[in-house]
């Protein structure tokens, strides 16, 4: 199941993401390739990935041959990164339950992606790990006996390995607690980035934590790293909302009650407003404070996005006309 339509409990984790960087060792990395080497290695690639069990599985899809809505839809539900939009000779294979995809001549040759709904960083592993090892009996992969897996970026070599977890954190936002978490998790070698990653916004009070390095460390010992931290998170976030409730309840249910009445009566509505009102909802919901909707609300913040939104009216629209039928989409939720 795609990870935002999973409902946890926990509102706090969102979804896990694994994600292994790979090379071919026979060609230069694609930031160093001419336009003939990487259409050789990307049909090569696709060939040789066809070739084994994952074709019963995996569907390859062109990003030269998709509409702007369709990549941006696969960017919205986090199966391709932004660097893959604007590709031309770029593929991504995606698994039938959109839970893997494979980027090909992204920053690297390969990039295996899984994403789950919740904490579930082992399962995440294991099924990467199993797909990393069934492409590494049909291609060769750069590598080096002292540095590990060799990539594009610096900060990837070794494992190659990028162990994230996306977090909701509203309390820790409200009360900026999250500027010293950031800065504190930088410090043990951990980053806090927005909700599509490097150079994006914490919308919706969504952040991804990951690891910075990959060299010098095992795979486990990298994803037991993030564990404790997300675990150390949550419990901070916890402890904040408890706090607000204590100290502040009164505005606090001011602020929570006033996002549930504009998404239910709104006219118009940008993407990142949603984002935040949803947010407070989602708080609110699982405070106590407020008794929503049988929708799953994070879903709700994907579906609502500029591609789904288009996708679901089948026309293009402007921005303003987005916006109002973004706000039409989020009242059929609120009116149910």
């Amino acid at each position: 199941m795609i990870w935002y339509k999973e409902k946890n409990e926990d509102d706090i984790i969102i979804s896990t993401r694994i994600r292994l960087a790979r090379n071919l060792l026979k060609y230069p990395f694609p930031n160093a390739m001419t336009e003939q080497q990487v259409k050789t290695a990307l049909e090569e690639a696709e060939s040789q990935i066809l070739s084994t069990p994952l074709a019963n599985n995996f569907k390859a899809y062109r990003i030269g041959d998709m509409n702007a809505v369709e990549k941006r839809m696969l960017y919205e539900k986090h199966l391709i990164s932004p660097d893959m939009l604007n590709k031309t000779n770029g593929a991504v294979m995606i698994s039938q339950d959109d839970s893997t995809s494979i980027m090909l001549m992204e920053e690297d040759h390969l990039r295996i992606q899984v994403i789950l709904g919740g904490f579930k960083l082992d399962e995440a592993y294991k099924t990467a790990d199993e797909t990393d090892n069934i492409l590494d009996e049909c291609m060769q992969f750069a590598f080096d006996e002292e540095l590990g897996y060799l990539t594009s970026c610096p900060s990837n070599t070794g494992t190659g390995l990028r162990a994230s977890v996306m977090m909701h954190l509203p309390a820790l936002t409200l009360t900026d607690n999250i500027s010293k978490i950031i800065t504190s998790a930088s410090k043990l070698g951990i980053t806090v980035r927005g909700l599509y990653g490097e150079g994006s916004k914490a919308y919706g009070s969504l952040y991804q934590i990951s690891n910075q390095v990959t060299l010098g460390l095992s795979e486990n010992e990298i994803i037991e790293k993030v564990k404790n931290i997300v675990n150390q998170i949550a419990t901070h976030e916890k402890d904040v909302r408890q706090k607000l409730r204590e100290n502040n309840k009164d505005v606090l249910e001011d602020k929570l009650f006033r996002a549930y009445g504009t998404l239910r009566y709104a006219r118009k509505i940008s993407s990142q407003e949603a984002k935040s009102l949803i947010s407070d909802v989602i708080l609110g919901e699982n405070m106590g404070i407020i008794q929503t909707v049988e929708q799953n609300l994070i879903e709700l913040m994907i579906l609502t996005e500029p591609a789904f939104v288009e996708s679901i009216y089948q026309k293009t629209l402007t921005p303003d006309e987005r916006d109002i039928k973004r706000a039409e989409l989020i009242r059929q939720v609120f009116d149910k």
